[in-house]
């Protein structure tokens, strides 16, 4: 199934990729919309050993523009980001334990980056079938659109499976899975989200940064550039083969953060790539 949802339009313009080959910084042209009333807010679950989620609102007058979540309490590898859910007005995620769980009581906050773009805006999604796992899925916006954040949503799995890409480009979203370490022989679905606009916000720009590799948990940083802010954040975790789990992805003014932990000790080495779409305000 792929649906797509639109939101009042208020501008057009012509627009320009900039894309240059062998690098991962993209840029939008200068024909491009504003973004006033950008502003981050955070909603958290309570705090216990089951599995749950939560949901914020944006502030009225304003729409989502981009998403992130976190898991903390000091649970490492056990909990699984298994969806973060894009709607027009809000964000929500959810987590749930591996098979292995923890008696620690953990948290989950979701993200949502706001705003009120003067151009129409939409959200489509798009589902995989329940098999052959593990999963690969890209979902593009309407063509001559952008992309300014997206989500996902890990539907049968109940912690045997976890998101090891979300990787965003100026116009699409590539998402990939992997079983966890033990395996896991049932069917799931992937459904992947998109918010689109039909005008680029000044300076729509896609960048990224990889951590070291080696076989630590780890996270990296990517800071936006010439003064511009984070839409949305996005991840990759290269070589994590099912031994590596997101513990969180978060969009942060003039960063995106990203961070894994190994769901148990491996001498593999992985890394961390954060990917940031940045704008001016």
């Amino acid at each position: 199934m792929n649906i797509s949802i639109k939101f009042p339009r208020t501008a057009t313009a012509s627009l320009i990729i900039a894309l240059a080959v062998g690098f991962v910084t993209v840029t939008a042209g200068p024909s491009s919309a504003d973004v006033p009333g950008r502003v981050i807010v955070t909603e958290s679950s309570d705090r216990n050993s089951d599995d749950k989620g939560a949901e914020v609102t944006c502030p009225d007058g304003t729409r989502v523009l981009g998403t992130g979540a976190e898991i903390s309490g000091g649970v490492g590898g056990s909990v699984i980001i298994d969806q973060v859910i894009p709607t027009a007005y809000t964000v929500s995620a959810y987590g749930v334990e591996t098979p292995a769980g923890t008696t620690a009581s953990w948290v989950i906050r979701v993200w949502a980056v706001c705003g009120n773009p003067r151009t129409t805006t939409y959200i489509r999604y798009q589902a995989t079938a329940s098999h052959p796992n593990p999963k690969t899925l890209g979902l593009a916006c309407h063509e001559g659109d952008w992309l300014l954040g997206s989500g996902f949503q890990l539907e049968g799995v109940r912690g045997n499976v976890s998101v090891t890409g979300l990787i965003p480009t100026l116009d699409d979203v590539f998402v990939e899975t992997k079983e966890n370490h033990r395996g896991y022989a049932g069917n799931y679905y992937l459904r992947v989200f998109v918010i689109c606009a039909e005008d680029a916000p000044a300076g729509l720009q896609v960048v990224s940064e990889e951590s070291d590799e080696n076989s630590d948990d780890k996270g990296s940083v990517v800071p936006c550039p010439d003064d511009k802010q984070a839409l949305s954040a996005g991840f990759s975790i290269p070589g994590a083969a099912g031994e590596t789990v997101l513990t969180y992805f978060i969009p942060n003014n003039p960063t995106a953060i990203a961070y894994a932990h190994e769901l148990s000790s491996t001498t593999r080495e992985w890394s961390v790539r954060t990917y940031a779409t940045c704008a001016f305000e």
